[in-house]
């Protein structure tokens, strides 16, 4: 898996202070790969689909996992945010 890094760290490291003129971009390779990494998992996505009425709830079925449930904010059974997919918006 990927390692997610911290933005605020590197641009930090980034840019050290230069008494003659003002800051200076000392970056390299080695910076990126010694940066810090955080503690991160990727976010499942999916939505609520075959939506029908249950004993007075709506009931649909995970788009991610297929598990069949009340609806609500995310999948109990696998995770998954319910924002309707993939794209991030």
């Amino acid at each position: 898996m990927d390692d997610l890094i911290s933005r605020k760290a590197l641009l930090e490291k980034a840019w050290e202070a230069d008494t003659q003129c003002g800051y200076v971009q000392v970056v390299d390779v080695g910076d990126i790969e010694d940066a810090p990494a955080v503690d991160a998992a990727p976010v499942a996505r999916g939505e609520w689909i075959e939506l029908h009425e249950e004993n007075g709830h709506e009931v649909g079925t995970c788009s991610h996992c297929r598990h069949v449930r009340i609806v609500d904010n995310y999948c109990p059974n696998c995770g998954a945010k319910m924002d309707g997919g993939n794209d991030n918006d």
